[in-house]
């Protein structure tokens, strides 16, 4: 899903940029100035964005060509999002971004539109599909855990692939590529590569759910019972 240089219009480029430093310039106050959404601990928060961002590094490092200029890989937004909250989401991507722009791994230019595909809609967008999951177990009687777990599969999924179809209009607004073939060659790759984000993103949650429950800063906000 990383884009580079040259692929994207030029009014795409510059409005994309704009809301994710919007984001990211909203997510710093919120984040130095109160809890987001009343349950994250900045404090908790200096040490696990590192860490974290680490992981996602990682996370991408192997990309499989696309069809159309761009990669298709793992994403891991919602894994942040459901970890360390919404607002570290879109902070731990961009960052990720920039390191991996000197490496040829997307392009400078685009990390607004990188940033935005796997950043807010990877990991906001994800939350809140987690979010409505959570609530719908809520009327079982499931464990926190596996409520959490179940709802980070489904996130994950659900965001990659809508992030993958965001991407394909991205690239066919320049008019490069035919707006179908842009979306379906990335839908049906990250349909697949879906699978594996959300089986990863769901056992990583797990483990830390069974190891240290304190980590998951965000369960106040899912709702979970």
């Amino acid at each position: 899903m990383h884009l580079p240089d040259g692929l994207l219009e030029p009014t795409t480029i510059v409005v994309l940029w704009i809301v994710t430093i919007g984001i990211i310039a909203l997510g710093l106050y919120r984040i130095t100035n109160s809890k987001i959404f009343s349950e994250e601990d900045s404090e908790k928060l200096i040490p696990y964005i590192g860490v974290i961002a680490a992981v996602i590094f990682a996370f991408q490092f192997v990309n499989y060509p696309i069809p159309g200029g761009t990669s298709g890989h793992l994403v891991g937004g919602t894994l942040v999002a459901v970890v360390l909250g919404p607002w570290s989401a879109v902070i731990v991507l961009f960052l990720v971004l920039i390191v991996q722009s000197f490496f040829g791994d997307g392009g400078f230019t685009v990390i607004g539109a990188n940033a935005f595909n796997m950043g807010i809609v990877g990991g906001i967008f994800g939350l809140i599909i987690v979010k409505l999951v959570v609530q719908a177990l809520n009327r079982t009687r499931l464990s926190k855990e596996i409520k959490i777990t179940i709802g980070t599969a489904i996130g994950s999924y659900i965001a990659i692939v809508t992030a993958s179809i965001i991407c394909g209009i991205e690239i066919s607004i320049a008019g490069v590529i035919p707006l179908e073939y842009a979306v379906s060659a990335m839908a049906i790759w990250h349909a697949l590569i879906g699978i594996g984000e959300a089986v990863i993103s769901a056992l990583i949650v797990f483990y830390i759910y069974k190891t240290k429950p304190s980590l998951i800063l965000t369960e106040k906000f899912l709702g979970v019972e």
